[in-house]
């Protein structure tokens, strides 16, 4: 079991592991330590970087810079709110389709596919329980006294999780052959990506982290990016094996199939901003990180040419 230390004990144990303080000084770093991050979340940014594998110093951090960790955790926060926004966004569109169908469909009163629902898919009442737990909620809480338990489809996308929504469409869209959501593994990933964003785990710690080798990326992002014709077959083979970059390309794509286009516009060239503005403001000290630098290039020429096309 590892000890506790304070941030003073925490700043000297990175300094015994070869972090540097050159460009930010001790105090400086305590201090952000003390109000702005801790030190575990910070640390999960050091898997970027290698160690010095023999000598005198074997086991410690190469070139490694506290402002390296202090800024990769600042850009992964703004990348978390951007993630979370574009969510928002899929969230929403989602509902709107699925309560469009659900509208011209002759076959539908809104409350049959709820039932339906219910009784095929999920016989033991599961997010009618979760429902049931939230009716104290301020912002939900008169929806579900109108309509619990039986609920309009209209009313229960307002209720339901995430997943469940998406659970919901899939149900919907074998029902009544017809699309809602553009692919369910797919939709699976950007509601990881959704969830891992809402929770405020790191994400940009991944960036080297590949697939496991059982999984493979689906045809349809790798055909996405082909069809965009920005990066060549090896970049793009390789960037779609890593965790990070793979999430993210979907969620691009999900968000392009789904997305009216206005909308979708503002989001991307929001996007475009950030990754020409805020991302690369201290790009000096990621030069020669090739799994940062090379994620980078791969993810901004897919954006630049999505800013474009809108």
């Amino acid at each position: 079991m590892k000890q506790i230390l304070s941030i003073d004990e925490l700043i000297e144990h990175m300094e015994d592991k070869g972090i540097k303080f050159n460009l930010v000084g001790t105090r400086e770093a305590a201090d952000f330590l003390r109000h702005n991050n801790y030190y575990f979340k910070l640390a999960a940014y050091r898997s970027l970087y290698p160690k010095i594998p023999q000598g005198k110093n074997a086991g410690k951090y190469q070139n490694l810079e506290f402002a390296y960790l202090k800024e990769l955790s600042t850009i992964d926060m703004h990348t978390r709110y951007l993630i979370i926004r574009m969510c928002l966004d899929i969230e929403h569109a989602i509902k709107v389709r699925l309560i469009d169908s659900a509208t011209h469909n002759q076959m539908e009163d809104g409350y049959e596919i709820v039932r339906q629902y219910f009784s095929k898919e999920d016989p033991n009442f599961y997010p009618l329980k979760t429902i049931r737990n939230h009716k104290s909620g301020e912002y939900c809480k008169d929806l579900i006294a109108k309509y619990y338990p039986y609920f309009p489809i209209w009313a229960l996308v307002e209720v339901i999780s995430f997943g469940d929504l998406l659970h919901l469409c899939a149900f919907y869209e074998k029902e009544y052959q017809c699309k809602i959501i553009p692919n369910n593994k797919l939709m699976n990933t950007v509601r990881d990506l959704r969830n891992a964003a809402a929770h405020s785990n790191c994400l940009l710690n991944q960036l080297g982290k590949k697939m496991d080798d059982s999984k493979q990326p689906n045809g349809l992002i790798t055909a996405f990016v082909r069809q965009l014709n920005v990066v060549g077959q090896s970049s793009r083979h390789n960037n779609l094996q890593k965790n990070f970059s793979y999430d993210i390309v979907t969620l691009l794509y999900v968000y392009d199939y789904l997305i009216p286009g206005v909308s979708k516009k503002k989001r991307i060239a929001e996007l475009h901003e950030f990754m020409h503005g805020r991302v690369v403001r201290n790009h000096d000290y990621f030069r020669g990180n090739n799994k940062i630098t090379g994620t980078y290039v791969f993810l901004d020429k897919i954006i630049d040419k999505l800013a474009a096309k809108y």
